[in-house]
């Protein structure tokens, strides 16, 4: 790949984290509480089980999928610096609306533990499609 293409998927990975960030609350505010019917109790019981999870999916299949096909996400730097400036935008957009630094140290704790785990722990099948990936695009290099 030549060195322009790959400053510029570089440029790409730090920007979709930091899209990624800021984009989970845009989900949830602008998506999830506008549509969810009001007889159910999404900021209680359900929000950690259902109204959380829910939006970080969306997000992910936003930024997450452009990123995998188009940035190669896949590869672990890559991956790494994707989560790393996602954890940043999170902090900081999570401190700006005065939460606990506690709070925001649990949150950060759980989706990095959450991301990792989804990414790498399923199996080898998830494995041998990482590595097929990484093969494709050295020979297509």
């Amino acid at each position: 790949m030549s060195k322009f293409k790959v400053t510029r998927s570089w440029i790409g990975i730090v920007f979709l984290g930091l899209t990624h960030g800021i984009l989970e609350d845009l989900m949830f505010i602008r998506v999830i509480v506008e549509y969810m019917p009001a007889d159910w109790d999404i900021t209680g019981d359900l929000f950690f089980i259902f109204t959380v999870p829910l939006a970080q999916l969306m997000t992910f299949a936003i930024t997450g999928t452009l990123a995998w096909h188009f940035l190669g996400l896949w590869q672990l730097p890559k991956l790494i610096t994707f989560w790393g400036c996602w954890v940043i935008a999170r902090a900081i957009f999570l401190s700006l609306l005065y939460n606990p630094i506690q709070d925001i140290a649990i949150y950060l704790a759980w989706i990095t533990h959450g991301v990792f785990w989804s990414a790498y722990m399923p199996g080898p099948s998830i494995r041998a499609r990482v590595q097929l990936a990484e093969v494709q695009s050295d020979n297509s290099t």
